[in-house]
């Protein structure tokens, strides 16, 4: 069975996590949420989110994918954490993909991770950032083992562009028709 891995902080896009966790699961995956403390984190509109456990819980496991959901100030958390600079890291390392959506390529930029890549995001979210990459302003966009996707309004299509990296263009098909897409 594919992991993937979902890291949630206070602030979080809700709809991109929840797209994205709902979607991959419905792929067959095992999506495992990880706040980046332990307890109930409050996103972005204000929903309530519990995650499966915490990063620091699992920062020694490996997963076949790691999905950052955007949103403020989310993804400024995620940008700020060490444990999952780490993990960002060690993917990228292996070859593994890993992905983002919305202002969290901040956290992959912090990282070190978007140096001479092609990615998408929020207009404006990497601004603040003086790196060298391509901002093509792509609803979706994939680059070797990174993908990224540009905001809330694309979190399906960035989900679905998910499924089909790890499991195929079969089982893609399989999930949209379960969407009536």
């Amino acid at each position: 069975m594919k992991t993937v891995l979902v890291p949630l902080a206070d602030g979080c896009e809700e709809l991109e996590a929840v797209a994205i966790t709902d979607i991959l699961t419905r792929a067959g995956a095992k999506v495992v949420t990880a706040g980046l403390r332990p307890g109930p984190i409050k996103a972005s509109r204000g929903l309530k989110l519990v995650p499966d456990t915490s990063l620091a819980q699992i920062k020694d496991q490996r997963f076949d994918l790691i999905v950052l959901p955007g949103g403020l100030p989310g993804s400024i958390s995620l940008a700020e954490d060490p444990i999952l600079h780490a993990l960002l890291q060690d993917q990228d390392l292996h070859n593994r993909p890993f992905a983002a959506i919305c202002a969290a390529p901040q956290a992959l930029a912090v990282a070190g991770l978007l140096t001479q890549r092609t990615l998408t995001c929020f207009p404006g979210a990497l601004d603040a950032f003086d790196c060298q990459w391509t901002n093509t302003g792509a609803a979706i966009e994939i680059d070797g083992n990174l993908i990224t996707g540009r905001g809330p309004g694309v979190a399906i299509d960035f989900a679905l562009a998910l499924v089909h990296q790890l499991f195929g263009a079969e089982k893609c098909a399989e999930v949209k028709q379960g969407l009536g897409i």
